[in-house]
């Protein structure tokens, strides 16, 4: 098996680094677009280097590779047919999304791994499940996965959409202008590629390729990242109390700040 990580390692300082990095941009946006770009990438670089540490290279590839698929075309039939989150479409300025490929920005799959991959293992946490998923834990993990990235989409989507106009749904909806589709939508999306890992992981990894035993530490990282993300949403509160920004720091507070709690504690409950 990959030995565990008992000492901290230039690997790990390197991901603190990153979340560091990330957990303060969150709360102060950074303006400059060249800079914004590299603010943006670092939540995908750092799951990747957690994930080579967890799953190895090979696995974090295949696991990395169904996330985009099968979200760019959820995306796309999204944006095309407005049957899977409701009619939306992205706004073409290719200063808010960049390049658009057949009317959804390629860039957005990166928010799709990094907020996967964060969901898929705070549920593995929660499950107390880090190796080869068995019993209950097989649907169960998939399931509470995709409830946690349903959960993040709510505490966002409103400011994405109907603050900073990354996409424009043409005919509002009952939560803040989003429509209940787009919700049921994205669980059904996420439920659908974490399904797809868990039967991946489940066929073709190993015991021998999953870390072996990894530290508090190394596992703390994830839950870190979606509390900085929820804290950064809810700091900005603070700054702009309108009610869409209230409305959103309650469901960061309440809704992300539940999973993050239950990891927690449940990290604390294991040996070290």
């Amino acid at each position: 098996m990959q030995p565990s990580i008992n000492k901290i390692s230039g690997s790990t300082y390197a991901r603190w680094t990153l979340l560091l990095l990330i957990a303060v941009t969150d709360i102060w946006a950074v303006k400059n677009p060249g800079f914004s770009f590299i603010i943006f990438l670092a939540p995908l670089i750092f799951v990747l280097l957690h994930s080579f540490k967890l799953f190895g290279k090979k696995h974090t590839f295949v696991i990395f590779g169904i996330i985009i698929v099968v979200s760019f075309i959820a995306e796309y039939l999204g944006v095309h047919t407005g049957r899977v989150f409701g009619p939306y479409y992205y706004n073409p300025s290719p200063k808010v999304n960049g390049f658009l490929w057949g009317g959804v920005p390629p860039l957005v799959t990166f928010s799709y791994i990094s907020m996967g991959y964060c969901s898929y293992v705070l549920s593995r946490i929660i499950f107390g499940k880090l190796g080869k998923l068995t019993g209950a834990a097989i649907a169960g993990v998939p399931i509470v996965a995709a409830m946690i990235m349903t959960m993040w989409d709510m505490s966002f989507d409103p400011i994405a959409s109907y603050v900073n106009k990354i996409y424009t749904w043409y005919e509002g909806g009952a939560y803040f202008g989003v429509p209940f589709r787009n919700f049921t939508g994205w669980f059904l999306e996420t439920l659908i590629f974490f399904l797809i890992i868990g039967l991946y992981l489940k066929i073709f990894a190993k015991a021998k390729d999953y870390l072996a035993k990894p530290s508090r530490l190394f596992l703390a990282e994830v839950i870190f990242l979606v509390a900085a993300n929820a804290f950064g949403t809810i700091s900005h509160e603070f700054r702009h109390p309108t009610m869409v920004q209230q409305s959103m720091a309650i469901v960061a507070l309440f809704g992300l700040g539940m999973p993050v709690v239950i990891a927690t504690f449940r990290l604390l409950e294991t040996k070290k």
